[in-house]
């Protein structure tokens, strides 16, 4: 078993706390800005699609990051995924991290991108805002959910 470069992987997991806010800020952005323009019966395009084209990137930039943390930089994931026999107890960090997170932010980010199809496949203004404020509303719920909360808010 090789041991992580700890340098390296303490900068992508500041990078990687630091992008939740990023993400977060932009979900939330989205699903306000479709409630108003629906409220105003505004248009969706340009500002809205904009927005929600923006929180898919940002999630999908966030899992690059979380995926090489998993897969090839954190200690916790690189031990346990070598030691595949053992156990872990599902209330301890090591199962969160190895198991629960990662779960929960592949849903998120399969549910971003089904999001964005649907939102796109809206016949309407309204259509779009609607499906907007539903769907990326679902997404972003997920995100909370798997966000370790119990961890540092912002690492430097």
């Amino acid at each position: 078993m090789q041991i992580p470069n700890l340098t390296l992987y303490r900068s992508v997991l500041i990078a990687h706390g630091a992008w939740r806010w990023v993400v977060l800020i932009a979900g939330f952005a989205t699903l306000v800005t479709a409630a108003l323009q629906l409220a105003e019966r505004g248009s969706w395009a340009p500002t809205g699609a904009n927005l929600a084209r923006f929180f898919g990137i940002a999630v999908d930039i966030q899992v690059l990051m979380g995926a090489a943390l998993y897969l090839v930089l954190s200690p916790i994931t690189t031990v346990m995924l070598s030691a595949s026999h053992m156990r872990l107890p599902h209330n301890s960090q090591a199962y969160y991290f190895v198991v629960r997170h990662p779960t929960t932010m592949i849903i998120a980010f399969i549910a971003v991108h089904i999001s964005s199809v649907l939102v796109r496949r809206a016949r309407s203004d309204a259509g779009h805002q609607r499906r907007a404020i539903i769907f990326y509303g679902i997404t972003l719920a997920i995100i909370l959910y798997g966000i370790p909360w119990f961890r540092p808010w912002l690492r430097v």
